[in-house]
C-alpha cells in the first residue's frame, strides 16, 4: 500500500483503463503462455512491443476474460513445476510440458511467466507463486 497515494502496489490509478491488447480490437486469437519471449518467433520485420508487468490477480482476470471471449489457450512451457503453480493459482488446467517452438501469428496475445531468479544449468523442483513474474506482451 502506498500511504501517500492510498493505492495498493501494482494497482491501476483510479479511472485508468487497462491497456488494450492487439487482439481485443480484432478477431479472436490465441493466448500464448511462454517462459521467455524468443525474438526469432516474431515476424522478420520491424515490430513494436507493448510489454506490461502484471500481478497474478490481474493476469487471472485477463485470462478468464480472453477465454470467455473464445480465445484459444496454448502454452509453450516445458518446466513442469511452473505449469503446476500456474494452473493451480489461476484455476486453468494446462496440459503436459511443451517443448515445441513458438511462432507468432497475427492476433496472438502473449503471456510471459518466468522465474524471478532463474537457476542456470538446473531445474527448480519446487516453485511457488512468489517465485514467478508475469508480463503481457502485444505485438503492435
Amino acid at each position: 500500500m502506498d500511504a501517500e497515494n492510498h493505492q495498493v502496489a501494482g494497482a491501476r490509478p483510479a479511472g485508468a483503463q487497462a491497456p488494450r491488447l492487439a487482439t481485443e480490437v480484432g478477431a479472436k486469437g490465441r493466448v500464448i503462455i511462454l517462459n521467455a519471449l524468443p525474438l526469432n518467433a516474431l515476424p522478420k520485420a520491424r515490430v513494436r512491443l507493448d510489454v506490461e508487468p502484471v500481478d497474478i490477480v490481474e493476469l487471472g482476470h485477463r485470462l478468464h476474460e480472453w477465454l470467455a471471449k473464445g480465445y484459444e489457450l496454448v502454452h509453450y512451457v516445458r518446466h513442469e513445476a511452473t505449469l503446476r503453480v500456474f494452473s493451480r493459482e489461476l484455476g486453468i488446467p494446462l496440459p503436459e510440458p511443451n517443448n515445441d517452438l513458438y511462432t507468432y501469428r497475427d492476433g496472438d496475445v502473449l503471456v510471459i511467466v518466468t522465474l524471478k531468479n532463474p537457476l542456470r544449468g538446473r531445474e527448480a523442483q519446487q516453485v511457488n507463486i512468489s517465485d514467478l513474474e508475469f508480463w503481457t506482451v502485444a505485438v503492435l
